[in-house]
């Protein structure tokens, strides 16, 4: 009998130590159990990394790998990503991969139905389960019926990433829920720091994409998220997906599906980061936040898209239309601040 495919989980950590419990108790409670668990110690704290030393010793599947200090800087918040996650995929030895981050945690089946997606199917590369998005404290966000990630068990994968770029309901974030053939992974550059669009855009369209509606990636939003966190302090990404579309020649890579979808996804792209930092810009000037403002619109400036930033706008402002409220609590906030002040 064929031994089953090796499984590896890749998983990295700071200072959350029991949402890492979590992520790593439903990771080792697989039902898939020809699992490589890599574990890696992002300079973490005491607590946290008591319990990566734990799982270890109670776990043979699990692998720990260490840095001293944190990988993460404000001058490259992302560096962390590609020294992390590239360390884990150098000592992997699984025959698939997947990255998933301490703060989520995965439905007790999610490993066994990824790999019967890739055995499913001799052309399928990349496959993915649900994400289920769900508040700081586990609860599921929304119960309503869904209305994305509608697609079918095996697809083209570039048909998923073009119907994503075009509006489209097949799939809806994270692109990091991908899991990779191994291989592939390595054979197209190994893990990027622009870990969704990379994975969606970069990796996804070159074979076939399973995907399994009863494997759960339970997705946790919140605040302490690092994108949420970098896009409050005005963090602008033009540049950096600039960037990525070059170093990786993702323009060369779509053309072998023609020269003009290749030129949309690299069009769209760029527009829908240009939207997303004009809707991001637009909160902050709501909410009365000049400075921040003034951070983003300097890194527009060296990124040579102000024009098409200011074009936006009034679509910015529209998809902002609910945080309006925002304008007369600043103003009254204003008056009450200057007749305090008079009155002192």
């Amino acid at each position: 009998m064929d031994q089953k495919p090796l499984f590896t989980v890749i998983l990295d950590t700071y200072y959350r130590p029991k949402l890492l419990k979590q992520a790593v108790d439903a990771i080792r409670r697989q039902t898939y159990d020809n699992l490589e668990i890599i574990l890696i110690n992002n300079g973490a704290t005491p607590e946290t990394i008591e319990h990566l030393y734990f799982a270890a010793k109670d776990d043979e599947r699990v692998k720990l790998i260490h840095f001293e200090e944190n990988q993460y800087h404000p001058t490259d918040p992302l560096r962390m990503l590609d020294v992390c996650l590239n360390a884990g995929l150098n000592k992997a030895k699984g025959d698939y991969i997947f990255y998933q981050s301490d703060d989520d945690w995965i439905s007790d089946n999610y490993v066994e139905k990824m790999v019967g997606l890739f055995l499913g199917h001799p052309e399928c590369t990349t496959a993915a389960g649900l994400p289920v998005a769900v508040d700081e404290n586990g609860t599921v966000i929304s119960t309503a019926e869904r209305t994305t990630n509608l697609r079918s068990r095996y697809m083209l994968g570039h048909e998923v990433a073009l119907d994503k770029l075009r509006g489209g309901h097949m799939f809806s974030a994270p692109g990091s829920i991908f899991s990779i053939k191994t291989e592939v992974l390595r054979q197209s550059g190994g893990f990027h720091r622009n870990l969704d669009k990379s994975h969606l855009y970069g990796i996804v369209p070159f074979g076939v994409t399973g995907f399994d509606e009863t494997a759960v990636l339970h997705w946790r939003r919140h605040g302490a998220q690092l994108n949420v966190q970098l896009a409050e302090s005005g963090k602008v990404w033009i540049k950096d997906l600039e960037n990525w579309l070059s170093e990786w020649d993702i323009e060369g890579r779509w053309q072998i599906f023609g020269f003009t979808i290749a030129h949309e996804v690299i069009n769209k792209l760029l527009q829908m980061q240009i939207r997303s930092t004009a809707i991001w810009f637009v909160l902050h000037l709501l909410q009365g936040r000049p400075k921040v403002c003034a951070i983003m619109l300097r890194q527009i400036g060296k990124s040579g898209h102000m024009y098409k930033f200011i074009t936006k706008i009034p679509e910015a402002f529209w998809a902002r239309r609910h945080d309006l409220w925002f304008l007369p609590k600043l103003f009254l906030k204003r008056v009450f601040g200057v007749l305090f002040a008079v009155i002192l």
